[in-house]
């Protein structure tokens, strides 16, 4: 799952319903939606969205879509989404989590850990004493007050990137079974993912929504999901087809290849249509 925002068009409804960054003088800006997606790691597809304003959490849309999700499916997720109380209630679905930490708000010592490997190891995670603001307060309560988590230190190659060293947190402990490299090539994975959103906002230009009403602009939000959906399913096929890997295939590639088919589509379409009508006229004639 990820998270992106998207600008709207400011008529006084979707001001009230997506208002505007506060930073931002009233009438000098545009309301923002907010739009959280999970993603299939193999196609690139969209598999649910939730969307809010500003003033609501991604992780607080994550939350929604987790009726999305299934007993046995692992979510890759950014540093924005590393949370006791998701990683929680992800596991009480029989979910897995592989998350990048924000060593900035958790210092990790490997020393303090279980040791599973070099840079590898298992941690206890005490709850906070501070209620999530998204959670309902006796849901919050209901938690546990500890959750047992495995913490690997790991070198990943992201394109158009130098070699990064990053730490991720996941539930999935076993060392034999997930082994260390795997996790690491799952969570680069997730770099593909991003992209997703970027060929959303770029190449299809769902970076400024133009619809005037906040139902209005949930449709147009949906048509724009639909068109990237079919998008990646024609990436799907084409990649099984060829027996090459779906990344290898461009998504603005695949865009301009549509067009160009559809425009032949309609030339023949309307050719064999002429030659019809022509056909008809003599055949009224006696020719």
């Amino acid at each position: 799952m990820d998270g992106t925002c998207a600008r709207l068009a400011d008529p006084p409804g979707n001001q009230k319903a997506f208002p505007q960054p506060t930073s931002q003088n009233p009438g000098a800006g545009f309301p923002v939606l907010k739009i959280v997606a999970s993603f299939c790691v193999a196609t690139g597809a969209i598999l649910a969205h939730a969307t809010g304003n500003l003033s609501m959490s991604e992780i607080s849309l994550v939350a929604q879509l987790l009726n999305s999700l299934s007993a046995g499916d692992v979510l890759i997720v950014d540093r924005g989404f590393c949370n006791y109380a998701l990683a929680v209630l992800l596991g009480r679905k029989k979910i897995d989590v592989i998350a990048r930490v924000p060593t900035t708000v958790r210092h990790i010592d490997f020393r303090k850990g279980k040791r599973l490997a070099s840079q590898d190891a298992l941690f206890v995670w005490k709850k906070s004493q501070r209620p999530c603001r998204w959670m309902a307060l006796d849901q919050w309560l209901g938690l546990p007050e500890t959750l047992t988590v495995r913490i690997l230190r790991v070198r990943i190659h992201l394109p158009a990137s130098r070699v990064k060293t990053i730490t991720l947190m996941t539930t999935l402990l076993d060392p034999i079974l997930y082994p260390a490299r795997e996790i690491a090539e799952a969570y680069r994975l997730r770099w593909r993912e991003e992209m997703c959103f970027d060929d959303l906002k770029t190449t299809l230009h769902m970076a400024h929504l133009k619809c005037l009403t906040p139902e209005m602009v949930k449709k147009e939000l949906g048509l724009f999901l639909m068109a990237h959906h079919f998008l990646r399913c024609l990436m799907a096929q084409a990649a099984a087809q060829a027996q090459i890997k779906i990344e290898q295939i461009s998504f603005k590639g695949t865009l301009d290849g549509f067009r160009q088919c559809s425009i032949a589509m309609t030339q023949a379409k309307s050719k064999a249509l002429r030659n019809r009508g022509v056909g008809s006229i003599y055949g009224q004639l006696g020719c």
